[in-house]
């Protein structure tokens, strides 16, 4: 048995509990025993019994029930424990009469009035009741916070995973693009291909090393974006006009990494144009104390690009991402029409040094 014992939160204010009820019931008690080791017996007899039947209820019979989920079928075993708390104070006083019968003991004033063991019975068990549903009740307590503990701890191991999920999806498909760009520009202009391969190669330290992190500072995000951006500008040539005005107070705040990557993707995948008209991107990142802001507009025409079936999947991916790291943090904006496509992004960044 004692290889069970453990000393943990609830043991400790177990003990602690039945220390102060016995310094209490030593101090009020007033029965007038002729030896104080009479009244030391009496007192073991009473806690000793009251102590160990209740620490079996807590640490033996409720933790299987709680985990068993089945509380409703600890009645019986309560009723029982109780009338056996009941008979076994009433022996442990037997013991005691016993010895002062004997005369090992000299005769106490409470052996003179001694009670019947229906009489001992009735008046204990009602105190074993009380007793037994005072450190249950406190058992249960102790043992519902720690099992939601451990639902938190699972919510956030679970988090983490669709998180990790998530972002896979959208890593490879980012990637797949950026070299493709570049295949196509070897073709044509070497210079500027091994301009776009340093770019790129600032790209993939960014995916290798930032995007497995779980917050980034926003200046790194930044970096990352811009050069994306210029990829793609490269990419387009003389078809697209890009502007870009970002406003930064705190560039190390911490933030989650690849949450605007997406939109601007999508901007430049989906942009569209009149036929004597360039395409026209205009992208605003600002922050302020309080939040961070994405605002990206491209234009639609005559002449727009084939959407890809996995467009839809890369934004539900990103929400999702945003509903879980955000919750109640975030907005998210977008606003369709006939010539335009704009998505604002808002996200709120008060614990400034989450990470």
């Amino acid at each position: 048995m004692m290889k069970h014992f453990r000393l943990n939160s609830f043991n400790a204010l177990f003990f602690l509990l039945w220390g102060m009820i016995t310094a209490v019931l030593w101090v009020f008690d007033d029965s007038d025993y002729p030896m104080v080791i009479q009244k030391i017996l009496s007192g073991i007899s009473l806690l000793g019994t009251l102590c160990t039947t209740t620490y079996f209820l807590c640490n033996y019979i409720l933790p299987k029930a709680i985990d068993s989920n089945k509380l409703y079928s600890i009645l019986p075993h309560f009723l029982t424990l109780s009338v056996f708390q009941a008979i076994l104070l009433w022996i442990f006083q037997e013991g005691l009469y016993f010895l002062e019968d004997r005369n090992y003991l000299p005769l106490s004033e409470v052996a003179q009035e001694r009670e019947t063991f229906v009489t001992t019975l009735a008046s204990t068990f009602p105190v074993s009741i009380l007793l037994n549903l005072g450190f249950g009740g406190l058992k249960v307590y102790f043992e519902h916070g720690k099992l939601h503990q451990q639902h938190l701890t699972l919510k956030k191991t679970h988090l983490e995973i669709q998180l990790h999920a998530l972002q896979s999806k959208i890593t490879p498909h980012f990637m797949f693009n950026v070299l493709n760009h570049i295949h196509l520009l070897i073709q044509k202009d070497t210079e500027l291909a091994s301009t776009l391969l340093i770019k790129y190669a600032d790209i993939l330290r960014y995916q290798l090393y930032g995007a497995d992190k779980e917050h980034i500072s926003l200046a790194e995000e930044i970096a990352f974006i811009n050069n994306y951006i210029e990829v793609e500008t490269y990419r387009w040539a003389n078809n697209l006009t890009v502007s870009r005005d970002v406003q930064l107070t705190d560039p190390q705040v911490h933030i989650a990494p690849h949450l605007f990557i997406i939109f601007i993707e999508n901007a430049f995948k989906h942009v569209g144009r009149a036929t004597a008209e360039k395409g026209v991107i205009a992208i605003q990142i600002s922050q302020d104390a309080a939040t961070i802001k994405l605002d990206i507009q491209n234009s639609k025409g005559s002449i727009q690009p084939k959407k890809a079936d996995h467009t839809g999947i890369g934004l539900k991916n990103v929400s999702e991402r945003l509903s879980l790291i955000y919750p109640n943090r975030h907005e998210l904006i977008i606003n369709d029409t006939a010539d335009r496509y704009q998505v604002t992004l808002t996200i709120t960044i008060h614990e400034q040094h989450d990470h």
